[in-house]
């Protein structure tokens, strides 16, 4: 029986604790040049050589996500990213997860609204076991039947299981609710109906239309020679064939309709409140990013935010409060999320509407400013450190059309936003009028306290 060898997330825990031993100050973040080559196929690589660890990391994303998924098979980009590591190549899925715990790596895949991501992870004199893992399961994964049975009947388990979870039926009905019919209001684990509708052939078909060279982009960051891994690269996936297919349009990015609506999610025996506010946000590139990042985590962004310390400090009503900027390419998603006890519903609605107007209206102060441009250019570097983080944030930059330097000068840009840009973007990007409210509640008890915010619509959960 052969040994396994040493874990990498052991090593990346010991390098993570010899950072957090040191200085405090946010020190100027400089990274390695990024080599940047096109295989034959079209695939967009990018090699990026850092010494600090013997690790490689490997990050493939494809432009797909469940903003593809076809009307009535919502979960189907989802469902082939969790077979995409269930057998592959010449290996099953026993056999993969063997050999990748055998030289201690990592493999795997997820799907999000625009991504499906591959990753993998491994000791650097293991690159050549980490790129045949992580090649196979992108070109060649086998979608037994077998298996596609197994993880359909989990999918379909823990849609089952979300029901007893308020806040995961908050998150999932407030896309469909804020979005509308736009792509991005798919839940991108589906619904009970739509994943049981889902077939092999299905998944087989999706992975062919949308997981090829032409639509994909792929890093590769750690100890690493970057001329040697672009020769490797090209060996490997010198059979992956281009689509041929021209990309479909983009979707249509969802427009504010300037009115404020409550939707009731129907859970009648909870005795809390989940709650959402929410309004359209912009898309990761908006020039106005770097000041609403600022403005967002002093209202809600940060333990001392103003929600935090009115809601639940001084008020009491709830545990957790926060505020979030969810930026996707064409479009983005302005949400606040908390819970607080069903009879203290509308007083925690009223109060964080205030707080957000109180903002909006004023402005923050030349202190908080200030706490928040430390907070995050002191922040920000720390998740830079692990290969698997630079790789996701040279993908990140590609993926969303940002500056190519966006990582070096991120705490430039912070620090030059002035109080006129963040009282500029407050008033023009955070809604207070025309956000939707969302509850999973009793209907009865919070249709009488949501009286007068707004037309109330009850819903039963999907």
């Amino acid at each position: 029986m052969r040994k396994p060898r040493l874990d990498i997330r052991h090593m990346a825990l010991a390098a993570l604790l010899l950072l957090a031993a040191g200085p405090a100050l946010a020190a100027p973040v400089k990274l390695p040049p990024v080599t940047k080559a096109t295989l034959g196929n079209g695939l967009q690589v990018y090699v990026m050589p850092t010494h600090r660890l013997p690790l490689v990391a490997f990050r493939l994303v494809a432009r797909a996500g469940s903003v593809d998924d076809p009307a009535g098979k919502e979960g189907l980009a989802l469902l082939t990213a969790a077979l995409l590591t269930q057998g592959a190549g010449r290996r099953d899925a026993q056999q993969i997860a063997e050999d990748i715990a055998f030289v201690g790596g990592t493999l795997g895949a997820y799907a999000a609204n625009e991504q499906l991501v591959v990753t993998c992870k491994v000791l650097t004199k293991d690159f050549d076991t980490g790129l045949e893992l992580f090649r196979d399961v992108i070109v060649s994964p086998a979608f037994a039947a077998a298996e596609f049975g197994r993880k359909q009947d989990e999918t379909l388990g823990d849609l089952a299981a979300m029901k007893d979870q308020p806040a995961q039926v908050a998150n999932s009905e407030l896309a469909a609710f804020l979005l509308g019919g736009s792509p991005l209001g798919h839940p991108t684990q589906g619904w009970t109906r739509s994943v049981s509708a889902i077939t092999r052939e299905d998944v087989a078909g999706f992975h062919r239309r949308f997981i090829v060279p032409d639509r994909a982009m792929l890093a590769v960051v750690g100890d690493v020679d970057p001329r040697r891994v672009v020769a490797a690269l090209e060996r490997a996936f010198a059979g992956w064939k281009p689509s041929g297919q021209k990309s479909g349009g983009a979707y249509t990015a969802p427009a504010r309709d300037g009115r404020r609506e409550v939707l009731v999610v129907s859970k009648p025996e909870v005795t809390q409140t989940q709650f959402r506010l929410a309004c359209i946000g912009v898309p990761r590139n908006d020039p106005d990013y770097y000041a609403i990042l600022l403005a967002n985590t002093a209202l809600g962004g940060g333990f001392t935010s103003r929600l935090v310390n009115e809601i639940r400090v001084n008020l009491g009503l709830t545990y957790t409060i926060r505020s979030r900027f969810t930026t996707f390419r064409h479009a983005g998603v302005f949400a606040i999320s908390s819970f607080t006890k069903n009879a203290t519903l509308r007083k925690a609605i009223d109060a964080t509407l205030g707080e957000v107007r109180k903002l909006v209206d004023q402005g923050p102060t030349e202190a908080e400013l200030a706490k928040v441009k430390r907070f995050l250019t002191g922040q920000f570097p720390l998740g830079l450190q692990a290969p698997d983080d630079l790789a996701a944030q040279v993908l990140d930059a590609a993926f969303y059309g940002l500056e190519p330097d966006y990582v070096e000068r991120f705490a430039e840009r912070i620090n030059a936003v002035t109080m006129a840009d963040a009282k500029r973007v407050l008033k023009k990007h955070f809604c207070v009028d025309d956000l939707k409210i969302l509850v999973v509640s009793n209907p009865e008890t919070a249709r009488q306290a949501l009286e007068g915010l707004g037309p109330i619509r009850v819903k039963e959960m999907d």
